[in-house]
């Protein structure tokens, strides 16, 4: 049960971090670009932690290394599960609740 919930918690940390970066930097990017640099985030992230969401769940893989490089792009793609299905039950995850200016 832990597992599932530190892996919930670093995706939805991960996709804020990149909404985060998204909304400061002055360039806007392409939206396969900003993903990429989103995956490498998660790479580094999960490299720092030395966390490993296959060692969680008792899943080893090959060779030592594939750990932090498939967990990156599992943080990353479970992120966006978990945003795309709250946002089909009408939740906004967006930074600032999703809250848009009226004029």
């Amino acid at each position: 049960m832990y597992a599932f919930v530190v892996l919930v918690s670093l995706s939805l940390a991960l996709a804020v971090v990149g909404e985060l970066l998204d909304e400061l930097l002055p360039v806007k990017v392409p939206s396969a670009l900003k993903t990429t640099g989103t995956v490498l985030i998660a790479m580094g992230v999960a490299w720092g932690l030395d966390y490993s969401v296959f060692t969680a769940f008792h899943q080893d893989l090959r060779e030592q290394w594939m750990n932090p490089v498939a967990t990156g792009v599992v943080l990353v793609a479970f992120g966006e599960l978990v945003r795309a299905v709250a946002g089909g039950l009408g939740i906004s995850l967006r930074l600032g609740g999703g809250r848009e200016a009226h004029a």
